[in-house]
């Protein structure tokens, strides 16, 4: 496996969490500028809130981290796509339900009291939707290699 995929997956760890999201989502529906919406966003930030998420999301990066470094997945073709894929999975969920956590902040509707339990679930969702789709790509690419080897 190339040193490109284990960059990959440390910079999705650090960067793609509900700080960067809801600073996003200040810009696009809130409104912001770039510097306004920074500053929003990292108004009330500490390194604890920030630790606590992390602990969070490093159970999908983490399980991924163990099993691209544990298995013989980094050295075949199917394998690196599975890891691949499900590296972009993980990725897309916890962005995809960070904004949904956050959208309602920047809009009229309603925002629920027990919105802040993502923080919590959208990680446990990562990782088994991110297994399954680093599952699935797997098969599909070895049932690829197959058809096409006959």
């Amino acid at each position: 496996m190339s040193k490109s995929f284990w960059i990959a997956l440390i910079a999705a760890f650090v960067v793609i969490n509900e700080i960067l999201v809801d600073w996003v989502l200040a810009i696009s529906v809130g409104d912001f500028g770039v510097a306004e919406g920074f500053s929003e966003v990292t108004r009330y930030l500490t390194v604890d809130s920030l630790l606590f998420a992390a602990g969070f999301r490093v159970i999908p990066y983490g399980a991924l981290l163990l099993v691209g470094l544990t298995t013989s997945l980094k050295r075949s073709v199917p394998g690196k796509l599975a890891l691949w894929f499900a590296l972009l999975a993980i990725a897309a969920i916890h962005f995809s339900g960070y904004w949904g956590m956050q959208h309602s902040l920047y809009t009229p509707a309603h925002t629920s009291s027990t919105s802040a339990l993502a923080l919590i679930f959208v990680p446990i969702h990562a990782a088994w939707i991110g297994a399954l789709t680093g599952g699935a790509v797997l098969m599909g690419a070895k049932l690829g290699i197959r058809l096409f080897k006959r």
